[in-house]
Protein backbone atom coordinates (compact mmCIF):
# COMPACT_ATOMS: atom_id res chain seq x y z
CA UNK A 1 0.00 0.00 0.00
CA UNK A 2 1.53 3.27 -0.80
CA UNK A 3 2.51 5.69 1.61
CA UNK A 4 -0.41 8.51 1.78
CA UNK A 5 0.13 11.82 3.14
CA UNK A 6 -3.40 11.83 4.72
CA UNK A 7 -3.05 8.62 6.17
CA UNK A 8 -6.54 8.24 7.21
CA UNK A 9 -5.66 4.46 7.71
CA UNK A 10 -3.77 5.09 10.66
CA UNK A 11 -0.70 3.39 8.62
CA UNK A 12 1.90 6.34 9.13
CA UNK A 13 1.86 8.97 10.97
CA UNK A 14 4.23 11.37 9.78
CA UNK A 15 3.62 15.01 10.47
CA UNK A 16 6.12 16.42 13.58
CA UNK A 17 4.04 18.77 16.18
CA UNK A 18 4.62 19.41 19.84
CA UNK A 19 2.06 19.57 22.20
CA UNK A 20 1.04 22.02 24.74
CA UNK A 21 2.82 19.50 27.10
CA UNK A 22 6.14 20.15 25.51
CA UNK A 23 6.01 16.90 24.32
CA UNK A 24 6.71 16.13 21.09
CA UNK A 25 4.39 13.65 18.53
CA UNK A 26 4.17 12.26 15.03
CA UNK A 27 0.00 12.52 13.92
CA UNK A 28 -1.85 12.35 10.83
CA UNK A 29 -3.01 15.84 9.47
CA UNK A 30 -6.81 14.96 10.11
CA UNK A 31 -5.28 14.24 14.09
CA UNK A 32 -4.63 18.07 14.25
CA UNK A 33 -7.70 18.73 16.61
CA UNK A 34 -7.07 15.03 18.94
CA UNK A 35 -6.60 15.90 22.66
CA UNK A 36 -7.45 19.17 21.94
CA UNK A 37 -9.08 20.33 25.52
CA UNK A 38 -6.78 18.81 27.55
CA UNK A 39 -3.12 18.47 25.34
CA UNK A 40 -3.93 20.36 22.10
CA UNK A 41 -0.96 20.47 19.23
CA UNK A 42 0.64 24.24 19.63
CA UNK A 43 3.24 24.01 16.77
CA UNK A 44 5.08 22.12 13.96
CA UNK A 45 8.30 20.52 15.04
CA UNK A 46 10.06 19.69 11.83
CA UNK A 47 13.61 19.62 11.70
CA UNK A 48 14.32 22.85 9.78
CA UNK A 49 12.99 26.16 9.90
CA UNK A 50 11.62 26.08 5.94
CA UNK A 51 10.14 23.05 6.39
CA UNK A 52 8.08 24.44 9.69
CA UNK A 53 6.83 27.18 7.19
CA UNK A 54 6.45 24.50 4.15
CA UNK A 55 4.22 22.41 6.90
CA UNK A 56 2.41 25.27 8.17
CA UNK A 57 1.21 26.24 4.27
CA UNK A 58 0.64 22.13 3.79
CA UNK A 59 -2.28 22.52 6.39
CA UNK A 60 -3.63 25.64 5.63
CA UNK A 61 -4.24 24.85 1.67
CA UNK A 62 -5.59 21.30 3.00
CA UNK A 63 -7.77 23.53 5.54
CA UNK A 64 -8.47 25.57 2.70
CA UNK A 65 -9.06 23.15 -0.18
CA UNK A 66 -11.89 20.62 1.95
CA UNK A 67 -13.22 22.14 5.09
CA UNK A 68 -13.39 25.93 4.20
CA UNK A 69 -16.03 27.71 6.16
CA UNK A 70 -19.38 28.83 4.47
CA UNK A 71 -19.32 32.44 6.20
CA UNK A 72 -17.70 34.28 8.66
CA UNK A 73 -20.27 32.84 11.44
CA UNK A 74 -18.75 29.30 10.70
CA UNK A 75 -15.63 30.73 10.63
CA UNK A 76 -15.99 32.08 14.35
CA UNK A 77 -17.88 28.89 15.25
CA UNK A 78 -14.63 26.61 14.13
CA UNK A 79 -12.39 29.35 15.89
CA UNK A 80 -13.96 30.09 18.86
CA UNK A 81 -15.97 26.82 20.18
CA UNK A 82 -16.38 24.17 18.03
CA UNK A 83 -13.14 22.58 15.91
CA UNK A 84 -13.88 19.95 13.77
CA UNK A 85 -13.23 16.81 15.59
CA UNK A 86 -10.81 14.71 13.87
CA UNK A 87 -13.39 12.36 12.66
CA UNK A 88 -14.89 15.14 10.81
CA UNK A 89 -10.85 16.59 8.88
CA UNK A 90 -10.84 12.99 8.42
CA UNK A 91 -14.12 12.47 6.27
CA UNK A 92 -13.36 16.39 4.79
CA UNK A 93 -10.15 14.57 3.66
CA UNK A 94 -11.46 11.62 2.37
CA UNK A 95 -12.37 12.93 -1.08
CA UNK A 96 -9.27 14.22 -2.04
CA UNK A 97 -7.10 10.85 -0.79
CA UNK A 98 -5.69 10.00 -3.85
CA UNK A 99 -3.98 13.33 -4.54
CA UNK A 100 -1.40 12.44 -1.82
CA UNK A 101 -0.04 8.72 -2.28
CA UNK A 102 4.10 9.69 -2.05
CA UNK A 103 4.85 6.46 -3.69
CA UNK A 104 3.24 4.06 -5.93
CA UNK A 105 2.60 3.32 -9.58
CA UNK A 106 -0.42 6.21 -9.83
CA UNK A 107 -0.25 9.86 -9.13
CA UNK A 108 2.57 11.05 -6.46
CA UNK A 109 2.03 13.93 -4.24
CA UNK A 110 3.63 17.40 -5.99
CA UNK A 111 5.73 14.59 -8.15
CA UNK A 112 5.70 14.43 -12.39
CA UNK A 113 3.00 12.15 -13.37
CA UNK A 114 5.96 10.91 -16.02
CA UNK A 115 8.66 8.16 -13.99
CA UNK A 116 11.07 10.37 -15.70
CA UNK A 117 13.13 7.40 -16.04
CA UNK A 118 15.31 8.31 -18.72
CA UNK A 119 17.15 11.22 -16.15
CA UNK A 120 19.82 11.08 -14.31
CA UNK A 121 19.45 10.79 -10.58
CA UNK A 122 20.06 13.38 -8.45
CA UNK A 123 21.25 13.39 -4.60
CA UNK A 124 18.05 13.41 -2.77
CA UNK A 125 19.74 16.71 -0.75
CA UNK A 126 19.54 18.33 -4.05
CA UNK A 127 15.83 19.03 -2.71
CA UNK A 128 17.20 21.33 -0.05
CA UNK A 129 17.47 24.66 -1.13
CA UNK A 130 20.27 25.93 0.53
CA UNK A 131 22.22 23.21 -1.11
CA UNK A 132 21.77 23.75 -4.48
CA UNK A 133 22.74 19.97 -5.11
CA UNK A 134 26.28 20.46 -3.77
CA UNK A 135 27.52 18.04 -1.45
CA UNK A 136 29.68 20.21 1.24
CA UNK A 137 31.87 18.86 4.23
CA UNK A 138 28.71 19.58 6.49
CA UNK A 139 26.18 17.07 4.68
CA UNK A 140 28.93 14.55 2.88
CA UNK A 141 27.13 12.12 4.68
CA UNK A 142 23.23 12.66 3.22
CA UNK A 143 23.45 11.16 0.07
CA UNK A 144 24.47 7.87 1.46
CA UNK A 145 22.09 8.08 4.82
CA UNK A 146 19.07 9.62 2.70
CA UNK A 147 15.62 11.07 4.07
CA UNK A 148 12.98 9.20 5.87
CA UNK A 149 10.17 9.51 3.51
CA UNK A 150 8.22 12.13 5.96
CA UNK A 151 11.65 14.50 5.68
CA UNK A 152 11.37 13.76 1.87
CA UNK A 153 8.02 15.08 1.66
CA UNK A 154 8.93 17.92 3.24
CA UNK A 155 11.91 18.68 1.79
CA UNK A 156 10.17 18.24 -1.88
CA UNK A 157 7.01 20.53 -0.78
CA UNK A 158 9.83 23.33 0.76
CA UNK A 159 11.26 22.98 -2.75
CA UNK A 160 7.93 23.45 -4.90
CA UNK A 161 6.77 26.01 -3.03
CA UNK A 162 9.92 28.12 -2.55
CA UNK A 163 11.47 27.50 -5.66
CA UNK A 164 14.41 29.47 -6.87
CA UNK A 165 15.58 29.80 -10.58
CA UNK A 166 17.10 26.79 -11.22
CA UNK A 167 18.75 27.36 -14.48
CA UNK A 168 17.14 26.80 -18.39
CA UNK A 169 13.70 26.05 -18.04
CA UNK A 170 13.65 24.99 -13.62
CA UNK A 171 10.64 27.27 -13.05
CA UNK A 172 10.26 29.21 -9.76
CA UNK A 173 7.74 28.76 -7.42
CA UNK A 174 3.60 29.97 -8.09
CA UNK A 175 5.42 33.14 -6.16
CA UNK A 176 8.58 33.20 -7.58
CA UNK A 177 12.22 32.46 -5.95
CA UNK A 178 11.58 32.56 -2.65
CA UNK A 179 8.09 34.30 -1.65
CA UNK A 180 7.51 35.96 1.32
CA UNK A 181 5.00 34.84 3.52
CA UNK A 182 2.35 36.19 6.28
CA UNK A 183 0.16 34.64 8.59
CA UNK A 184 -1.73 36.40 11.20
CA UNK A 185 -1.30 34.06 14.36
CA UNK A 186 -3.46 34.30 17.72
CA UNK A 187 -1.94 33.92 21.34
CA UNK A 188 -4.50 34.01 24.22
CA UNK A 189 -4.12 36.82 27.03
CA UNK A 190 -3.64 33.92 29.31
CA UNK A 191 -0.23 33.17 29.00
CA UNK A 192 -1.29 29.45 30.87
CA UNK A 193 -3.06 29.05 27.54
CA UNK A 194 -0.82 28.84 24.30
CA UNK A 195 -2.30 29.74 20.96
CA UNK A 196 -3.09 25.86 19.75
CA UNK A 197 -1.70 24.85 16.01
CA UNK A 198 -5.81 24.68 14.89
CA UNK A 199 -6.08 28.32 15.55
CA UNK A 200 -3.19 29.43 13.72
CA UNK A 201 -4.18 27.25 10.90
CA UNK A 202 -7.50 28.30 10.63
CA UNK A 203 -6.79 32.10 11.50
CA UNK A 204 -5.26 31.82 7.44
CA UNK A 205 -8.45 30.07 5.54
CA UNK A 206 -10.59 32.00 4.05
CA UNK A 207 -14.10 31.81 3.15
CA UNK A 208 -14.66 29.38 0.19
CA UNK A 209 -16.35 32.08 -1.79
CA UNK A 210 -12.34 33.51 -2.35
CA UNK A 211 -11.78 30.69 -4.17
CA UNK A 212 -15.27 29.54 -6.56
CA UNK A 213 -14.15 28.86 -9.84
CA UNK A 214 -15.35 27.04 -13.01
CA UNK A 215 -12.28 24.32 -12.87
CA UNK A 216 -13.07 21.73 -10.33
CA UNK A 217 -11.95 18.90 -11.45
CA UNK A 218 -9.64 17.53 -8.51
CA UNK A 219 -6.39 18.26 -11.45
CA UNK A 220 -7.27 21.39 -11.31
CA UNK A 221 -5.99 21.30 -7.64
CA UNK A 222 -3.72 19.11 -7.87
CA UNK A 223 -1.75 19.55 -10.73
CA UNK A 224 0.24 16.19 -10.66
CA UNK A 225 -2.70 14.04 -11.25
CA UNK A 226 -2.85 14.62 -15.03
CA UNK A 227 -0.14 15.19 -17.51
CA UNK A 228 2.03 18.03 -16.53
CA UNK A 229 1.29 21.18 -18.02
CA UNK A 230 5.08 21.67 -19.58
CA UNK A 231 6.46 25.08 -20.51
CA UNK A 232 8.96 24.48 -23.64
CA UNK A 233 8.94 27.00 -26.07
CA UNK A 234 6.36 26.16 -28.95
CA UNK A 235 3.69 24.12 -26.47
CA UNK A 236 0.16 25.33 -25.95
CA UNK A 237 0.36 25.34 -22.01
CA UNK A 238 3.43 27.13 -22.48
CA UNK A 239 1.94 29.32 -19.51
CA UNK A 240 -0.67 28.67 -16.76
CA UNK A 241 -3.00 31.52 -15.14
CA UNK A 242 -5.33 31.55 -12.67
CA UNK A 243 -8.20 31.44 -15.02
CA UNK A 244 -6.84 28.16 -16.98
CA UNK A 245 -6.72 25.82 -13.43
CA UNK A 246 -8.51 26.25 -10.07
CA UNK A 247 -7.25 29.70 -7.85
CA UNK A 248 -6.62 26.58 -4.93
CA UNK A 249 -3.68 25.47 -6.81
CA UNK A 250 -1.68 28.42 -5.31
CA UNK A 251 -1.43 26.04 -2.28
CA UNK A 252 -0.51 22.88 -4.43
CA UNK A 253 2.04 24.49 -7.03
CA UNK A 254 4.20 22.32 -8.64
CA UNK A 255 6.29 24.30 -10.88
CA UNK A 256 9.46 21.30 -11.01
CA UNK A 257 8.84 17.92 -12.69
CA UNK A 258 10.51 15.80 -9.97
CA UNK A 259 10.10 12.24 -9.31
CA UNK A 260 11.34 10.72 -5.79
CA UNK A 261 13.09 7.26 -6.58
CA UNK A 262 11.42 4.43 -4.19
CA UNK A 263 13.16 1.86 -5.81
CA UNK A 264 16.73 2.61 -4.67
CA UNK A 265 16.48 2.74 -0.72
CA UNK A 266 18.35 2.45 1.90
CA UNK A 267 17.43 2.34 5.62
CA UNK A 268 18.82 3.18 8.69
CA UNK A 269 19.04 6.53 10.18
CA UNK A 270 17.38 9.85 8.70
CA UNK A 271 20.42 12.00 7.14
CA UNK A 272 18.50 15.05 8.80
CA UNK A 273 16.18 14.11 11.50
CA UNK A 274 18.51 11.51 12.60
CA UNK A 275 15.55 8.87 13.49
CA UNK A 276 15.16 5.43 12.81
CA UNK A 277 13.57 4.39 9.51
CA UNK A 278 13.22 1.43 7.55
CA UNK A 279 13.05 3.42 4.16
CA UNK A 280 15.43 5.77 2.92
CA UNK A 281 14.74 7.97 -0.34
CA UNK A 282 18.36 8.70 -1.47
CA UNK A 283 17.83 10.11 -5.29
CA UNK A 284 15.33 11.66 -7.42
CA UNK A 285 15.17 12.27 -10.84
CA UNK A 286 14.13 15.87 -12.31
CA UNK A 287 13.40 17.69 -15.88
CA UNK A 288 13.41 21.23 -16.47
CA UNK A 289 10.25 22.68 -18.53
CA UNK A 290 7.59 22.30 -15.52
CA UNK A 291 5.04 24.79 -14.86
CA UNK A 292 5.30 28.47 -15.43
CA UNK A 293 2.88 30.21 -13.31
CA UNK A 294 2.16 33.50 -14.63
CA UNK A 295 -0.55 35.86 -14.63
CA UNK A 296 -2.67 37.83 -12.03
CA UNK A 297 -1.53 34.87 -9.07
CA UNK A 298 -2.33 36.34 -5.67
CA UNK A 299 -2.11 33.79 -3.46
CA UNK A 300 -3.80 34.88 0.03
CA UNK A 301 -0.50 33.99 2.14
CA UNK A 302 1.54 36.42 0.85
CA UNK A 303 2.18 40.78 0.15
CA UNK A 304 1.90 41.65 -2.91
CA UNK A 305 3.19 44.93 -4.61
CA UNK A 306 0.37 46.31 -7.36
CA UNK A 307 2.35 48.68 -9.67
CA UNK A 308 0.72 51.58 -12.03
CA UNK A 309 0.58 49.37 -14.66
CA UNK A 310 -1.75 46.69 -12.94
CA UNK A 311 0.72 43.92 -12.50
CA UNK A 312 0.68 42.25 -9.48
CA UNK A 313 3.91 41.00 -7.58
CA UNK A 314 4.32 39.07 -4.49
CA UNK A 315 7.04 40.64 -1.89
CA UNK A 316 10.30 38.99 -1.61
CA UNK A 317 12.33 39.09 1.74
CA UNK A 318 15.68 41.26 1.19
CA UNK A 319 17.31 40.73 4.67
CA UNK A 320 16.12 40.61 8.23
CA UNK A 321 12.44 40.99 8.38
CA UNK A 322 11.43 44.39 11.05
CA UNK A 323 9.33 47.02 11.63
CA UNK A 324 10.79 48.59 8.03
CA UNK A 325 8.61 46.43 6.76
CA UNK A 326 5.38 47.38 8.51
CA UNK A 327 4.22 49.22 5.63
CA UNK A 328 3.02 46.42 3.04
CA UNK A 329 2.71 43.37 5.36
CA UNK A 330 0.94 44.97 8.08
CA UNK A 331 -1.34 48.07 6.39
CA UNK A 332 -1.34 49.26 3.28
CA UNK A 333 1.41 51.58 1.45
CA UNK A 334 1.07 53.88 -1.26
CA UNK A 335 3.84 56.12 -3.68
CA UNK A 336 3.50 57.32 -6.52
CA UNK A 337 4.42 54.42 -8.47
CA UNK A 338 3.37 51.58 -6.85
CA UNK A 339 0.80 50.32 -3.84
CA UNK A 340 2.21 47.78 -1.18
CA UNK A 341 -1.21 45.47 0.00
CA UNK A 342 -0.55 43.21 3.02
CA UNK A 343 -1.56 39.75 2.62
CA UNK A 344 -5.66 38.61 1.69
CA UNK A 345 -5.65 36.85 5.29
CA UNK A 346 -4.31 40.04 7.04
CA UNK A 347 -6.51 42.32 5.27
CA UNK A 348 -9.35 39.76 6.02
CA UNK A 349 -8.20 40.46 9.31
CA UNK A 350 -8.53 44.38 9.69
CA UNK A 351 -11.71 44.33 7.01
CA UNK A 352 -13.51 42.11 9.72
CA UNK A 353 -12.41 43.19 12.47
CA UNK A 354 -11.08 39.84 14.32
CA UNK A 355 -10.09 41.64 17.97
CA UNK A 356 -11.36 39.97 20.72
CA UNK A 357 -11.67 40.30 24.23
CA UNK A 358 -8.53 37.29 25.80
CA UNK A 359 -6.54 37.45 22.75
CA UNK A 360 -3.81 39.01 21.17
CA UNK A 361 -3.11 38.51 17.50
CA UNK A 362 0.62 39.18 15.60
CA UNK A 363 1.77 38.87 12.50
CA UNK A 364 4.71 35.63 11.51
CA UNK A 365 6.26 36.60 8.68
CA UNK A 366 9.43 33.93 6.66
CA UNK A 367 10.82 33.21 3.78
CA UNK A 368 14.15 32.76 2.25
CA UNK A 369 16.13 35.90 0.75
CA UNK A 370 17.48 34.62 -2.42
CA UNK A 371 20.06 35.87 -4.91
CA UNK A 372 18.69 34.24 -8.20
CA UNK A 373 19.53 30.54 -7.44
CA UNK A 374 21.35 31.04 -4.47
CA UNK A 375 20.04 31.80 -0.80
CA UNK A 376 21.63 34.47 1.13
CA UNK A 377 19.89 33.33 4.37
CA UNK A 378 16.23 32.02 6.08
CA UNK A 379 14.32 34.87 7.95
CA UNK A 380 11.66 35.18 9.85
CA UNK A 381 10.09 37.38 13.05
CA UNK A 382 6.75 38.62 14.02
CA UNK A 383 5.40 41.96 14.91
CA UNK A 384 2.01 43.16 16.77
CA UNK A 385 -1.61 43.29 15.46
CA UNK A 386 -2.82 45.91 17.73
CA UNK A 387 -6.90 46.09 18.31
CA UNK A 388 -8.25 48.91 16.93
CA UNK A 389 -11.49 50.34 15.70
CA UNK A 390 -12.18 50.94 12.52
CA UNK A 391 -12.37 55.28 13.02
CA UNK A 392 -8.94 54.95 14.87
CA UNK A 393 -7.46 52.92 12.08
CA UNK A 394 -7.14 55.93 9.72
CA UNK A 395 -4.99 58.11 12.00
CA UNK A 396 -2.92 55.37 13.56
CA UNK A 397 -1.91 54.19 10.01
CA UNK A 398 -1.26 57.78 9.13
CA UNK A 399 1.02 57.99 11.45
CA UNK A 400 2.68 54.76 11.60
CA UNK A 401 3.80 55.81 8.16
CA UNK A 402 5.52 58.68 8.89
CA UNK A 403 7.40 57.30 11.56
CA UNK A 404 8.75 54.59 9.43
CA UNK A 405 9.22 56.82 6.41
CA UNK A 406 11.09 58.76 9.05
CA UNK A 407 13.23 56.73 10.07
CA UNK A 408 14.19 55.45 6.62
CA UNK A 409 15.23 58.67 6.02
CA UNK A 410 17.47 59.10 9.27
CA UNK A 411 19.15 55.91 8.23
CA UNK A 412 20.09 57.35 4.79
CA UNK A 413 21.37 60.16 6.30
CA UNK A 414 23.42 57.94 8.51
CA UNK A 415 25.05 56.01 5.64
CA UNK A 416 25.81 58.85 3.13
CA UNK A 417 27.50 61.32 6.36
CA UNK A 418 29.60 58.44 6.90
CA UNK A 419 30.78 58.18 3.37
CA UNK A 420 31.64 61.48 3.30
CA UNK A 421 33.76 60.88 6.72
CA UNK A 422 35.40 57.89 5.57
CA UNK A 423 35.91 58.85 2.11
CA UNK A 424 37.19 62.05 0.10
CA UNK A 425 35.41 63.07 -2.94
CA UNK A 426 36.40 60.82 -5.62
CA UNK A 427 37.52 57.87 -3.57
CA UNK A 428 36.47 54.79 -5.53
CA UNK A 429 35.97 52.79 -2.77
CA UNK A 430 33.02 55.32 -1.54
CA UNK A 431 30.64 53.17 -3.97
CA UNK A 432 31.43 49.55 -3.21
CA UNK A 433 31.23 50.70 0.79
CA UNK A 434 29.43 47.87 2.50
CA UNK A 435 27.10 49.70 4.48
CA UNK A 436 24.88 46.65 5.45
CA UNK A 437 25.84 46.44 9.08
CA UNK A 438 24.59 49.75 9.50
CA UNK A 439 21.01 48.36 8.01
CA UNK A 440 20.71 45.38 10.04
CA UNK A 441 21.59 47.21 13.14
CA UNK A 442 19.73 50.68 13.12
CA UNK A 443 16.48 48.68 12.24
CA UNK A 444 17.53 45.86 15.37
CA UNK A 445 18.33 48.83 18.04
CA UNK A 446 15.53 50.91 17.10
CA UNK A 447 12.27 49.05 17.12
CA UNK A 448 12.13 48.49 20.92
CA UNK A 449 11.29 52.63 21.04
CA UNK A 450 9.09 52.35 17.99
CA UNK A 451 6.90 49.46 19.49
CA UNK A 452 6.92 51.84 22.79
CA UNK A 453 5.94 54.82 21.12
CA UNK A 454 2.99 52.29 19.27
CA UNK A 455 2.03 51.11 22.04
CA UNK A 456 2.03 53.84 24.54
CA UNK A 457 1.69 57.15 22.45
CA UNK A 458 -0.29 55.94 19.55
CA UNK A 459 -2.48 53.55 20.26
CA UNK A 460 -5.19 55.22 23.23
CA UNK A 461 -6.19 57.72 20.96
CA UNK A 462 -4.39 58.06 17.37
CA UNK A 463 -6.15 60.70 16.55
CA UNK A 464 -5.47 62.79 19.67
CA UNK A 465 -3.06 65.66 17.70
CA UNK A 466 -1.38 66.55 21.11
CA UNK A 467 -0.50 62.71 21.52
CA UNK A 468 0.67 62.26 17.85
CA UNK A 469 2.88 65.15 18.07
CA UNK A 470 4.66 64.19 21.32
CA UNK A 471 5.04 60.73 19.83
CA UNK A 472 6.33 62.29 16.45
CA UNK A 473 8.81 64.25 18.97
CA UNK A 474 9.84 61.37 20.84
CA UNK A 475 10.57 59.51 17.84
CA UNK A 476 12.99 62.44 16.64
CA UNK A 477 14.76 63.01 19.47
CA UNK A 478 15.46 58.99 19.68
CA UNK A 479 16.45 58.94 16.03
CA UNK A 480 18.56 61.85 16.23
CA UNK A 481 20.13 60.62 19.44
CA UNK A 482 20.67 57.09 17.34
CA UNK A 483 21.96 58.16 14.22
CA UNK A 484 24.84 60.63 16.04
CA UNK A 485 25.78 58.08 18.39
CA UNK A 486 26.55 55.81 15.90
CA UNK A 487 28.25 58.28 13.55
CA UNK A 488 30.66 58.91 16.22
CA UNK A 489 31.29 55.30 16.89
CA UNK A 490 32.20 54.45 13.35
CA UNK A 491 33.31 57.83 11.68
CA UNK A 492 37.39 56.83 13.48
CA UNK A 493 37.26 53.17 12.12
CA UNK A 494 39.10 53.54 8.66
CA UNK A 495 42.71 53.08 9.39
CA UNK A 496 44.63 55.89 10.57
CA UNK A 497 46.54 57.29 6.94
CA UNK A 498 42.88 57.51 5.75
CA UNK A 499 41.50 59.92 9.17
CA UNK A 500 40.84 63.24 8.33
CA UNK A 501 39.57 64.95 11.38
CA UNK A 502 38.49 67.98 9.74
CA UNK A 503 36.31 65.84 7.13
CA UNK A 504 35.02 63.87 9.67
CA UNK A 505 34.26 66.89 11.89
CA UNK A 506 31.92 68.84 8.33
CA UNK A 507 30.53 64.95 8.08
CA UNK A 508 28.88 65.00 11.97
CA UNK A 509 27.59 68.94 11.07
CA UNK A 510 25.66 67.68 7.54
CA UNK A 511 24.34 64.63 9.70
CA UNK A 512 23.00 66.84 12.58
CA UNK A 513 21.65 69.32 9.69
CA UNK A 514 20.11 66.50 7.61
CA UNK A 515 18.59 65.25 11.08
CA UNK A 516 16.24 68.31 10.72
CA UNK A 517 15.45 68.69 7.12
CA UNK A 518 12.56 70.06 5.62
CA UNK A 519 11.70 65.88 4.22
CA UNK A 520 11.93 64.74 7.83
CA UNK A 521 9.91 67.65 9.68
CA UNK A 522 7.06 67.47 7.42
CA UNK A 523 6.77 64.01 8.29
CA UNK A 524 7.30 64.23 11.99
CA UNK A 525 5.06 67.56 12.31
CA UNK A 526 8.01 69.71 13.22
CA UNK A 527 8.13 73.47 12.97
CA UNK A 528 9.60 74.48 9.95
CA UNK A 529 12.27 76.91 11.83
CA UNK A 530 14.41 74.85 14.48
CA UNK A 531 17.67 76.23 16.91
CA UNK A 532 18.32 72.73 16.92
CA UNK A 533 19.30 72.65 12.95
CA UNK A 534 22.21 75.11 13.26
Amino acid sequence: MPLNLLDLDRQWRWLPVRRASGNSDRIAPWELTADHEDNPIVAVDAPRADFNGALIQFLIGLLQTTIAPKDRSEWEDRFFDRPPRPEELKAAFSRYRDAFDLDGAGPRFMQDLDPLSAQKPLSITALLIDTAGSETHFIKDLPRQGFAPAVAAMALYALQTNAPAGGVGHRTSLRGGGPLTTLVVSAPSDSRKPPTLWQTVWLNVMEATAFESEHNRPEDIFPWLAPTRTSEKGSRTTNTTPTQVNPLQMFWGMPRRIRLDFEDVGSGECGLSGEPSEILVRQYRTRNYGINYEGAWEHTLSPHIREASGQVLPVHPKGSISYRHWLGLVQNDQDKKIRRVPAATVRRFWNLGLHWDGYRFRLWAFGYDMDNMKPRGWYEATMPLYELEESKRIPFESAVKSLVDAAGLFLGNLRSCLKDAWFSDGDPRRGGADMSFLDVAFWSDTESDFYRLLREGLLPDPADSARRKQVFRDWHQALNHYTLSTFDRYANTTEIADQNPRRIAEARRRLMRFNYKKDIKNLLDLPLKSDSQQ
